[in-house]
C-alpha cells in the first residue's frame, strides 16, 4: 500500500519563525542590560545610603561638668564675680571637627553681663575634649530680694533650752535668697566628609546656676 508524503508547512510559516527566533534574540540583550542597570542603580543607592549613615556630619554632644566663681564682691546693690565653667565636648563624627568662633556668654535676667570667645582648636572623630573657660564679669546691678540679701547681716536666733519653737525652726530652715545666673555656652566648626565635602556643625548648651548673692557660692546648676 503506498504512503503518500507528509505534508509539508506552507513557505510562510519558516518565515514567521525565522522573525520570531531573530526578536527573540534581540530582546534577550535589551533585558539582560535592564537588568544590570537597575541592579547597578540599587548597588549605587545602598552605598550611598551606607555613607550617608557612616558620615553623616553630627552636631558635637557638649555637657557642662562644673560651675565655679572662685571670685566675688557685692556692693551697693551691684555684684561682680570671675566666673569658671569646665564642659566636655564630644566629636560623634568618624572625621575630626575643627572647631572655631565659640563663645561662652553670661546672662542676668535676660540680659548678657559677660563673655569671652574659645580659641580654635581641633576634636578628632570620636574623641572628647575638656574647655575650662574663665574671664572676669564686671558689676552689675543686682535687683530684688538678691540685692537685700547681699548687704544684710546674718540674725542671731536665741533658742531655749528645751528647744526651739515652731516658728523657730520654721526660720532655721527657711532657705536663704538665689541669685540666678544664666551661661550659653556656642561651639561652631566644620566636618570634612571623605576629605572633599565640608558641613558646618553648631551645638549650644544653656546652663542655669544658682548663686548665693551673700558671698557668690554656687548653690547648684541645671544644664
Amino acid at each position: 500500500m503506498a504512503r503518500s508524503a507528509p505534508e509539508l508547512p506552507p513557505p510562510h510559516y519558516y518565515a514567521a519563525a525565522r522573525s520570531g527566533h531573530r526578536r527573540s534574540s534581540s530582546s534577550s540583550p535589551v533585558a539582560s542590560c535592564a537588568v544590570a542597570l537597575l541592579f547597578l542603580l540599587l548597588a549605587a543607592g545602598g552605598g550611598a545610603a551606607a555613607l550617608f549613615v557612616l558620615y553623616h556630619p553630627r552636631a558635637p554632644a557638649i555637657a557642662v561638668t562644673a560651675v565655679q566663681l572662685p571670685s566675688f564682691a557685692a556692693a551697693n546693690g551691684t555684684v561682680a564675680f570671675t566666673f569658671q565653667q569646665l564642659a566636655s565636648v564630644r566629636n560623634p563624627n568618624r572625621s575630626p571637627l575643627a572647631h572655631f568662633d565659640s563663645s561662652l556668654h553670661v546672662a542676668y535676667a535676660g540680659g548678657e553681663v559677660g563673655s569671652m570667645y574659645i580659641p580654635a582648636g581641633q576634636i578628632d572623630g570620636g574623641r572628647t575634649q575638656f574647655m575650662a573657660t574663665s574671664f572676669t564679669v564686671p558689676a552689675f546691678p543686682v535687683a530684688g530680694p538678691a540685692a537685700s540679701a547681699s548687704a544684710a547681716q546674718p540674725a542671731t536666733i536665741s533658742v531655749p533650752a528645751s528647744g526651739p519653737s515652731p516658728h523657730v525652726t520654721a526660720a532655721l530652715v527657711e532657705q536663704p535668697p538665689v541669685m540666678e545666673v544664666e551661661s550659653l555656652l556656642v561651639v561652631k566648626g566644620k566636618v570634612t566628609v571623605l576629605k572633599v565635602l565640608t558641613h558646618r556643625v553648631e551645638a549650644t548648651k544653656v546652663c542655669r546656676i544658682g548663686v548665693s548673692p551673700a558671698d557668690g557660692r554656687v548653690l547648684g546648676f541645671r544644664c
